[in-house]
């Protein structure tokens, strides 16, 4: 089986241009799965022109939506603009025009970080307001009739024989949510804002007439997907998972464009949903997001954005992400990002290379450099004697090239964040300055241990050398479970240090220290007995 992304591309054909789309409605603060549309459609761009594909990539906001989310309405003076256009509403941070602004701005910052490069970025204000969508407009009037019945026979939702598929901006207040339109004439059409036409908003009952054309309406959600199809002629676009369910937004529109426009619509995979804390994202709350660094603009200062790429792309599309940076989450997923990028090394074409590759900024990347383990860089940092640089480099045995330092860097500032932040109790630790009082209780084995151990470090050992001296050390001094050393051998050490029985890895712990200490204190841990 080949790798997702090329078996799509394989279905597109070769002798024409192809437009693939994506879009946001920017109704609030866009939490982390908000991204991973964008990154698998860039994914997919970026494979699609590498299979020699003529495409283009479009972005559209959806900023001419009607605000209709339950929780806004609980904001501090949203309430009374619940069901207006979000492009009309104003903006709770004085820096941005509008609330649709503060929303996408930040939003779509984030692109230039992450490398998604969309051709251009088209927000719906200026398409409808330009008369750019007029003629997709007077296309869905003039096909109300077929429309309806469409809605009837894919999604079972009925509509009255006058109902025409258009939200009209109330001239009296403002809404857009809240009109029901009837009666196109071919230049005007009635309506009326109703005040019991939905739950989330109220309207004013005005009652009158006007153009549904040049931005003073706008078409329902999936007639204004085919309305985008049709513009932009757009021939691939994917989409999460709560869109495509059977007599969902996708099956009424492809009808639509299908039966109305006389196209085939788009072809397009379905991505599953990115779960916070076993959730979806949709249904937990802004301030569980903040504790967890969940909001897509928050997400992108703290992550390397090769590693935000990483966590939407290693996953299959049509398998759903669990994101959690709580624990040893976080350090696991830089393992295996940094197992891709071996894989990498080893054959660019490789499943798992190609998740590394498309991970990258750059379209063609440079091979990665030498790089240190995230769960490494986090134990120096806890260490003050420690200069992370002068680590890594003598673990390398070279000075580190501008790439490597430069991921050296990236790691050292996550790791501070995910120790402050993430980190579980267990991987956090402070060498004692003096011996620990739990130390002076030892085992006369763990005593017998500790002193061969201080006999076998010495000065620029390498931590898998010494860890097979304690090794050997351990089984001298008799503490084996069967075939196994045991863990009572490593508690020792770490009694002896840190005050407690878990810590790093013994071997790197005692080479990240000053020799002189290191022997001083495991002699004194020993309490210069005799060997066991």
């Amino acid at each position: 089986m080949s790798f997702w992304a090329d078996e799509e591309a394989g279905l597109l054909a070769p002798d024409r241009e192809h437009v693939i789309r994506d879009s946001k409605t920017p109704s609030g603060t866009v939490p982390i799965s908000g991204l991973r549309g964008p990154i698998i459609t860039d994914a997919l761009y970026r494979t699609f022109k590498r299979r020699g594909l003529r495409i283009r990539y479009v972005f559209t906001i959806d900023d001419y939506d009607p605000m209709d989310s339950a929780s806004m309405k609980l904001v501090a003076g949203m309430a009374e603009h619940m069901g207006k256009p979000l492009s009309a509403i104003p903006s709770p941070d004085p820096a941005y025009g509008d609330f649709a602004r503060h929303n996408a701005d930040r939003y779509l910052a984030t692109f230039g970080k992450l490398g998604i490069r969309p051709e251009a970025v088209h927000w719906l204000r200026d398409l409808y307001r330009s008369g750019a969508l007029d003629r997709q407009i007077r296309i869905v009037l003039e096909n109300a009739a077929a429309i309806r019945r469409i809605y009837a026979e894919v999604a079972n939702v009925r509509k009255d024989d006058g109902w025409l598929p258009i939200s009209v901006i109330c001239e009296r207040c403002g809404r857009i949510g809240t009109t029901s339109a009837r009666d196109f004439d071919g230049a005007t059409v009635a309506y009326e804002c109703r005040r019991d036409l939905v739950a989330w908003a109220e309207g004013c009952g005005h009652e009158g007439r006007l153009s549904p054309f040049k931005g003073n309406a706008k078409l329902p959600w999936n007639l204004q997907w085919c309305a985008m199809w049709d513009h932009f002629g757009v021939t691939y676009e994917e989409a999460g998972k709560d869109l495509q369910t059977a007599g969902g937004s996708r099956d009424r529109a492809n009808e639509i464009f299908r039966e109305v426009w006389k196209k085939d619509p788009p072809i397009g995979l379905t991505h599953e949903f990115l779960n916070i804390g076993g959730r979806k994202m949709s249904t937990s709350r802004p301030e569980e997001w903040a504790k967890l660094g969940a909001a897509a603009h928050e997400l992108v200062e703290v992550y390397p954005p090769e590693l935000v790429r990483f966590l939407m792309l290693r996953t299959d599309p049509q398998r759903h992400i669990d994101f959690d940076p709580a624990g040893m989450n976080l350090p696991r997923l830089v393992d295996e990002y940094d197992r891709c990028a071996d894989r990498y090394l080893a054959g660019p074409e490789d499943d798992l290379a190609r998740v590394w590759a498309l991970s990258q900024l750059d379209d063609d990347p440079e091979p990665p450099g030498y790089r240190v383990r995230f769960s490494i860089v986090a134990d120096w940092l806890q260490v003050p004697s420690v200069d992370p640089v002068r680590k890594a480099e003598a673990r390398k045995g070279a000075p580190l090239g501008a790439r490597e330092l430069a991921d050296l860097e990236r790691r050292i500032a996550l790791a501070r964040v995910w120790l402050e932040r993430w980190a579980p109790e267990e991987a956090k630790f402070r060498v004692q300055d003096d011996l620990p009082e739990a130390a002076r209780s030892l085992s006369p084995a763990q005593r017998g241990f500790l002193e061969r151990a201080a006999g076998a470090v010495a000065e620029g050992m390498e931590p898998e050398a010494l860890q097979e001296q304690l090794y050997a050390a351990a089984r001298e001094a008799g503490l084996v479970e069967g075939e196994r050393v045991s863990k009572r051998a490593f508690e020792s050490i770490y009694l002896a240090f840190l005050g407690r029985p878990t810590g790093p890895k013994a071997a790197w712990l005692l080479t990240t220290l000053p020799l002189e200490l290191v022997k001083r204190r495991l002699r004194e841990a020993a309490g210069n007995g005799a060997l066991a």
